[in-house]
Formats: C-alpha cells, sequence, structure tokens
C-alpha cells in the first residue's frame, strides 16, 4: 500500500462553486506545481510536508499534528472520525491532489468503499491521473487558469487549458456532476473569459469567482467588472453563477 503527503484534515464547510455551503470533510493533499498570483494555501505548496494538520473533533477548528508520509488507510480513519451526519461529501483538494497519482486514486477509492461520495477540487494538470480517479469521484470541481493568474508561463498556458478541458471532458462524461471555476481578477479581460468559456465542454456550468485580496491581489474586481465578464461568459454558451469565497467571510478554514 502506497504512502503520500497530507496537509490538512478538517470538518468545515465547502466555501467555493456550486455546492457552496455544504459541509465537507476536507484531506488536503500537499504540492502544487502552478504558481497562481492569488493562491492562498502557499504553505501546502510543497509537497513533502514533515506533519499532517488534523482537527481534533469536527468543526472545533484545532488541529494536533501527524506524522507524514500516510497511508490510504490512515486517511480514512481520521475522514470517519471527522464525518458528521449532515456531511455531504468528502473534499479531495490541495495543494493540488493530482499530483498525489496513486495514491489519490488509493484514498478515492476507499472514501467510495465506505459509501462516502467524493468530491474532487483540481486545477486539472494531469488528465492521466483524472482517467484512473474518476470511476471513484461523484463531483468535480475544475478550477481553469488563465494567463493573468501567472499560474505558469504565458506561452505554457493554453497547453495548461487544453488538460484542464480534458479533465473536465473525462469527468462529464463519466457521469461526474462537473463543474469549472475562474477566478477573475481586477485585470481579467472580457477576451479571455469569452475565448475560454467557448471551448467549455457542452451542458458543464462556469462559475466566476471574484478573487480574494492576497499577498500579490491586492483588490477586489469591481462588482461592475464582474456582471461584464458574466455576460461574456453566457454569450459564449455556458450556465453562469458568481459565488465569491464564503468561507472567508465565515474566517473558517
Amino acid at each position: 500500500m502506497g504512502e503520500g503527503y497530507v496537509g490538512q484534515i478538517f470538518n468545515s464547510l465547502q466555501g467555493e462553486g456550486l455546492y457552496v455551503c455544504r459541509r465537507q470533510v476536507f484531506v488536503r493533499f500537499s504540492g502544487c506545481s502552478l504558481d497562481c498570483c492569488y493562491c492562498d494555501t502557499e504553505k501546502f505548496r510543497k509537497t513533502v510536508q514533515l506533519k499532517c494538520e488534523v482537527e481534533t473533533k469536527p468543526g472545533a477548528m484545532r488541529f494536533k499534528n501527524v506524522k507524514n508520509p500516510m497511508t490510504a488507510a490512515q486517511v480514512l480513519r481520521h475522514v470517519k472520525r471527522l464525518k458528521t451526519p449532515d456531511t455531504h461529501s468528502i473534499s479531495l483538494t490541495g495543494g493540488e491532489p493530482l499530483l498525489a497519482g496513486d495514491f489519490l486514486v488509493e484514498v478515492a477509492k476507499g472514501c467510495k468503499q465506505e459509501k462516502f461520495k467524493v468530491y474532487l477540487e483540481t486545477n486539472g494538470m494531469d488528465s492521466k491521473v483524472m482517467k484512473r480517479v474518476v470511476r471513484y469521484i461523484n463531483y468535480a470541481a475544475v478550477d481553469l487558469k488563465l494567463p493573468e493568474h501567472e499560474a505558469v508561463q504565458r506561452k505554457m498556458w493554453a497547453r495548461l487549458l487544453d488538460e484542464e478541458l480534458r479533465c473536465t471532458r473525462l469527468a462529464s462524461r463519466a457521469g461526474v456532476e462537473t463543474f469549472v471555476k475562474i477566478v477573475v481578477l481586477p485585470s481579467t479581460k472580457v477576451s479571455t473569459i469569452s475565448r475560454v468559456c467557448s471551448v467549455v465542454p457542452s451542458g458543464v456550468p462556469v462559475v466566476l469567482q471574484p478573487v480574494t485580496p492576497t499577498k500579490k491581489v491586492k483588490t477586489c474586481p469591481s462588482m461592475a467588472h464582474v456582471y461584464h465578464l458574466a455576460e461574456a461568459a453566457a454569450k459564449a454558451g455556458v450556465e453562469v453563477a458568481i459565488v465569491p469565497q464564503i468561507h472567508k467571510l465565515l474566517n473558517i478554514p
């Protein structure tokens, strides 16, 4: 049985996307190969974390340190302990969970075997791993990156977008409830949203998420600008919603 690195395991509310405010147990895999200017989980970008922060009891927001690397069975024991009767699903998030490869697949499979609903939050950077894990997930939230996000060098952006769209199609065609999320900045262009939304797979809704200010991003986009972006998305043929980061407003993890 393989091992992997996990940054956090805790119970909270989903703060983003179409399932906002649903209670979940979060398994935050460590490691991310992108460098988004708005990243709010920078401490988990490094893959090798010596300790995993595990919540002491559901919703306590108090944590103990557990030694890494962990086995899928160890992760599952913590998930079962933190799951509550109102828990909607188990969120496999990051960092970037697809980077965990076989370890991610084992964790997702274990959750599925326990009859838990599995919610994958991913930047869609590896369709090979997505192809292996998709049979074990019920929901997929794929975070599409824009050139303005500075996640990769501009010359690499189109290749990243293609891979994200492959992951989106894999999930949608497998019957997984799938949506894509796009973080919007004050600098996000209407033309960029139009271009990206025009290639989103048919029937997959789009969530526009106004950025929460971070160290690199100092201000939110105006709502007038967000409305223009939403109109452009709709004209490109997608169903669109505007959803901010609710967990930031509630000051929860």
